[in-house]
């Protein structure tokens, strides 16, 4: 009788410990939940009234890059641009839109000759940015973000 009663007090005494749950601050969460989050990608991309907010990811990307094109060579073509001779390149456009929406150039990538040939190819870029209708921002988590885009912008002038 004496050895089930002892055996009975030691597992008393024991299963405390395994009863026992470890306590976790909020800061703690928030910190294992901030190493989960992909911080290089978004939820929903930015998108311009024409695109449909619930379509995937890919084509919500390419909607937007789709708008951005239709709307810049709508600027260009308002323009005469007059090259001395053939020009084919691919001028790279990196541009932000912030938390709010408003998009700005961060740098226009392209080549000397593309420079020398349409000088200001740069100020026809800023006319279209400003031009731009309406975009709504980037969404990660519901909540909307900055974001770096980059446009290809394929140029070919006979």
């Amino acid at each position: 009788m004496r050895i089930p009663v002892l055996f009975l007090c030691m597992c008393l005494l024991f299963s405390c410990d395994f009863i026992n749950t470890k306590k976790v601050s909020p800061e703690e969460i928030v910190r294992e939940e901030i190493k989960n989050i992909d911080w290089n990608d978004v939820d929903q991309y930015p998108l311009f009234e024409a695109c449909d907010e619930t379509a995937p990811r890919e084509d919500q990307k390419t909607c937007f890059r789709e708008e951005f094109v239709k709307h810049f060579y709508k600027t260009l073509s308002n323009h005469q641009l007059v090259v001395r001779r053939n020009l084919i390149d691919t001028v790279r456009v990196q541009l932000l839109i912030d938390n709010t929406g408003k998009i700005s150039i961060v740098s226009i990538d392209k080549s000397e000759l593309t420079e020398e040939l349409l000088p200001a190819l740069d100020g026809l870029m800023e006319l279209t940015v400003s031009r731009l209708p309406k975009v709504y921002p980037a969404l990660k988590r519901d909540i909307p973000v900055n974001t770096r885009v980059v446009m290809p912008v394929v140029l070919m002038v006979n």
